[in-house]
């Protein structure tokens, strides 16, 4: 279950239904709370308080700026807490009020951008992040904000619950490493093999389309072409419409042939040493899709809508396709990596050896301890490295700074470029023995002797430090097999599955094997021989992870992009979603939309017009949201004193409503009379009054 827990300066109760509308959306289990109204501060550094004991969700701070008095203790507040807490920190800066100057608001948010960067766990959601994402054309409600501190309608709190919800999805969800894109009526409007070169149509929508995968690649997502083709046609394109923003060096891979699409995906795939769970393929092809689907289930495979405007805003609206904004210096590089590796890939399979291949390499591997600025890099293997990983143990980085163990990186590069960090230990020396908490090294590097060299190091480590034996790790799991494999070659033991849990048969325990520290010293890589061609040792078949895309998940991908793209509709869908059975039958138009609004509100229908609303289950908050309405819907303002009684039922309320209308339509005629009255001259007016005597 994930915790979300909100802490914010007005009242943030309306948030909770829209977050309950995306947790059912996404099937995502979801514990929504609130602090008390206006404790920022005090949530922030109170180490008892939600915030800081909140161990398995997300944190959500909602602020104006205007409501705080101290903007630079917010700072202070907010960098405290994430140095504290163990889980991810969103802050949404919300508008400021009516009248509020722009430019001062501005740089107070800068201020707090500013103060804020660079802190491990905390993501900011400004405003105008928000207006982009999620417009609202008139966000406040100053009626409600006076009556209840609730200081937006309900369509921006759509909005702002929208935002904050696709954040998280974002920093919980795994995210795709390669967007592979089709060509014709994708990246452009038209089929080149019938329309030819200049025939096909690329025009703002389709370049703002390019735009938008182009900033995938520098995210370091991978992106690659597949396209039902001739080759010379495509590359013509590319060649011959300087419009054309996506450019082939722009792609890590490409498939432009006449064979089916999956078995283009798998290909590429294999290509790229990557599992299939990991891409998304965008196409204006129902056919092709439903192709993929089939044969891949795996993959996202995503319908794109045909007109170009559409598919646009379909790609921004693309929640797997965001980009968590703790990206790291590695993920940035991902893409100059596998180039690198096409490189090696192209040298290994050119018939040497693979001892001559290894010799070849010039392979330079350095063993570090771990500075601070490494530690999110370190937390980010130990979540997402699992063939060589001998004992998983998923980190973050404030862990890191906080265990009492020492952790050592390894930095890798060869001929053909650099690897970047990819690999970490991390163990304590206890006496006469040195224990190993995580020993893990990236697929990257995998099978260069990579792995042999951090053994080395550690053993001679040991022997510095005065300890003989070290105790590895070791935890099965379905995908760790190259981290077994290397366990038994090192300590010449067979080993198994591990063992299992007492009453629990199903899940492994964590097993160490010793190795005297001399030995481990020793431990050198030793190639296959030399009438062998060079290629990376593959992985187990047992060990390969099995398809772990939901079942159509790619229904809620669309639907999300399509239809729930807009605070309007997600209001509409959210209302949707709890609205109980058909309206009440009643002859009175007012009552009628009375009880619509209390079953919106309360997400109960009244049964009678002499239903009360307390007692169907309506608090103070609602209340404050239902005068909002009423105001908004029939333009008057009910009496305080009418809603704290017991004849607060829809019958009252409705006649209450009714009288104030007329009374304010014979204000308004009065109001007219009088202003004509005073434009007309004393004569007229005699004039006026004579005939009407007469």
């Amino acid at each position: 279950m994930l915790t979300v827990r909100v802490v914010a300066s007005f009242t943030a109760e309306p948030l909770a239904e829209v977050l309950r509308f995306w947790a059912g959306e996404l099937a995502l289990p979801m514990a929504v709370s609130f602090a008390p109204y206006g404790q920022v501060f005090q949530q922030l550094l109170d180490p008892d308080g939600a915030l800081r004991t909140n161990r398995d969700g997300v944190n959500v701070v909602a602020v104006r700026l205007t409501d705080l008095a101290d903007p630079d203790g917010f700072v202070a507040a907010l960098r405290a807490a994430d140095r504290d807490t163990t889980v991810p920190l969103l802050v949404a800066i919300c508008p400021d009020p009516p009248g509020t100057d722009g430019r001062t608001g501005e740089a107070a948010e800068r201020a707090v951008r500013d103060g804020v960067a660079g802190s491990g766990h905390l993501r900011l959601l400004g405003s105008a992040e928000l207006a982009d994402g999620y417009p609202v054309a008139d966000p406040h409600d100053d009626y409600a904000d006076r009556l209840g501190r609730v200081p937006y309608t309900p369509e921006f709190f759509a909005a702002l619950g929208t935002a904050l919800a696709r954040t998280v999805h974002a920093i919980v969800r795994p995210r795709p490493k390669v967007v592979v894109v089709d060509a014709d009526n994708t990246l452009w409007t038209g089929i080149v093999g019938e329309d030819g070169v200049a025939g096909i149509t690329v025009d703002h929508d389709r370049r703002a389309f390019q735009e938008l995968l182009i900033a995938q690649r520098d995210a370091g997502r991978l992106l690659c072409l597949c396209s039902r083709n001739n080759p010379a046609d495509v590359d013509a394109v590319f060649a011959g419409r300087p419009d054309l923003l996506l450019r082939p060096e722009h792609l890590t891979a490409s498939r432009v042939n006449w064979r089916p699409k999956s078995e283009n995906l798998r290909s590429l795939a294999e290509e790229l040493n990557l599992g299939l769970d990991s891409f998304v393929f965008l196409d204006d092809s129902p056919i092709e899709v439903a192709e993929v689907r089939a044969a891949c289930p795996e993959v996202l495979a995503l319908t794109v809508p045909a007109d170009a405007r559409r598919a646009a805003a379909f790609l921004r609206h693309c929640w797997p396709l965001d980009v968590d904004r703790a990206l790291t210096d590695e993920d940035r590089q991902r893409v100059a990596r596998y180039e690198q590796e096409a490189q090696r890939r192209a040298v290994r399979d050119s018939g040497m050896s693979l001892a001559d291949f290894h010799a070849n390499l010039d392979l330079r591997v350095d063993v570090t301890p771990a500075r601070p600025d490494q530690h999110e890099r370190v937390a980010q293997l130990t979540q997402r490295t699992n063939q060589f990983n001998l004992s998983p143990v998923r980190r973050d980085a404030r862990d890191l700074r906080t265990l009492d163990l020492d952790c050592l990186v390894v930095t890798v590069a060869d001929r053909f470029g650099d690897y970047g960090l990819v690999g970490a230990m991390l163990y304590a020396v206890d006496g006469d023995l040195l224990r190993v908490d995580t020993f893990l090294l990236s697929c990257r590097a995998l099978g260069r002797g990579v792995e042999h060299r951090m053994l080395a190091h550690l053993g001679e480590l040991a022997l510095d430090r005065g300890a003989g034996t070290i105790e590895l790790p070791y935890t099965a799991t379905g995908r760790n097999g190259p981290a077994r494999a290397f366990l038994a070659e090192v300590t010449a033991e067979p080993l198994g599955a591990g063992a299992a849990r007492p009453g629990d048969p199903d899940a492994p325990t964590r097993t160490g094997h010793l190795l005297p520290a001399g030995t481990a010293a020793a431990v050198r890589h030793r190639p296959g021989g030399s009438d062998q061609p060079a290629q990376e040792p593959p992985t187990p078949a047992t060990d390969r992870p099995a398809p772990v895309t939901p079942v159509e998940a790619w229904r809620v991908v669309e639907r999300i992009a399509t239809a729930l793209a807009d605070p309007a509709a997600i209001r509409a869908a959210v209302l949707a979603g709890h609205l109980p059975g058909a309206v009440t039958a009643t002859g009175d138009p007012v009552e009628a939309r009375v009880m619509q609004i209390w079953a919106e509100l309360l997400a109960v229908r009244p049964g009678t017009p002499e239903d009360n609303f307390f007692a169907l289950g309506g608090q103070s908050l609602q209340l404050v949201q239902f005068m909002a309405r009423v105001r908004e819907v029939f333009a008057v303002e009910l009496p305080v004193e009418l809603l704290f009684t017991p004849a607060f039922t829809v019958a009252e309320v409705s006649r209450e409503i009714r009288q104030r209308q007329l009374a304010g339509a014979d204000s308004a005629e009065l109001t007219d009379l009088l202003a004509e009255l005073d434009r007309l001259s004393d004569d007229e007016i005699e004039l006026l009054l004579a005939e009407e005597d007469a």
